[in-house]
């Protein structure tokens, strides 16, 4: 008797287990057929590891073009108070235009990028998933993301970014205001991801920012970039200050 009570329970074990795992498929299912179903936007495969191939198209990628106030800026800058020396990492776009390789992870609600340059990891929050809206004086480095899927395309648009000298570009001082706004367009043509974005800052830029890259799949894995903010900053006793020392 007790061997058959012990059968009857591994059957209900079984049977229940079923039943849970049909929950949870039924549960994620929506997900996906709202993502896949007729009329809904394809959603392009960019999950991997990228390496840069080249500008969009092979066109070269013309320099932002700043304001007099930024370009005022630019020249009045010192590179003593550039952040990297303290490991502080460049917002994007100056992220993206440098050569360093990176990961893209597509989730149902989010996609996440991983940049070798200085370990940045980005989220991109999908629209439609209820995620929290940051506070209006909630503004950081890289900004907040917020992505869609549109015609085979990941479509990116990112705001409340924090004041940065580095707002263009990670060795320019055409600075970020937190009227920045930059929206990104992945794609992929077989084994080329592509990228064409826009970057606008009615403070800091006479018209929007326009650049377009390429990259080529990557079989190794990201190499940590482990930035060490006192040996980082060594290196800025090599840049002559502009101005003359204090007395």
């Amino acid at each position: 008797m007790k061997h058959a009570r012990k059968g009857n329970s591994s059957r209900s074990a079984i049977v229940t287990g079923a039943v849970a795992a049909a929950l949870v498929v039924a549960s994620f299912t929506p997900r996906v057929s709202a993502q896949s179903g007729a009329g809904v936007p394809q959603i392009p495969k960019l999950t991997g590891i990228w390496h840069r191939k080249g500008p969009l198209n092979g066109k070269p990628n013309p320099p932002a073009v700043p304001t007099n106030r930024a370009a005022g800026f630019n020249q009045a800058f010192d590179d003593a108070f550039n952040p990297t020396y303290d490991c502080s990492p460049t917002p994007i776009p100056g992220l993206i235009n440098d050569d360093y390789d990176f990961q893209i992870v597509q989730q149902a609600d989010r996609v996440i990028i991983r940049y070798e340059k200085m370990d940045v990891v980005r989220t991109i929050w999908l629209e439609g998933h209820g995620h929290p809206k940051p506070a209006n004086n909630d503004y950081t480095t890289q900004g907040y993301s917020v992505g869609r899927y549109a015609e085979g395309r990941l479509v990116v648009e990112t705001t409340q970014f924090a004041f940065d000298p580095r707002g263009f570009s990670a060795n320019r001082w055409v600075p970020g205001s937190t009227l920045k706004k930059m929206t990104e367009r992945y794609w992929r043509e077989g084994d080329t991801l592509k990228l064409d974005s826009v970057s606008e800052d009615p403070i800091s830029l006479k018209q929007p920012y326009s650049y377009g890259w390429e990259w080529t799949v990557r079989k190794e894995e990201l190499t940590p970039y482990d930035c060490d903010p006192q040996d980082s900053r060594w290196g800025a006793q090599w840049h002559e200050s502009k101005y003359p020392p204090d007395k």
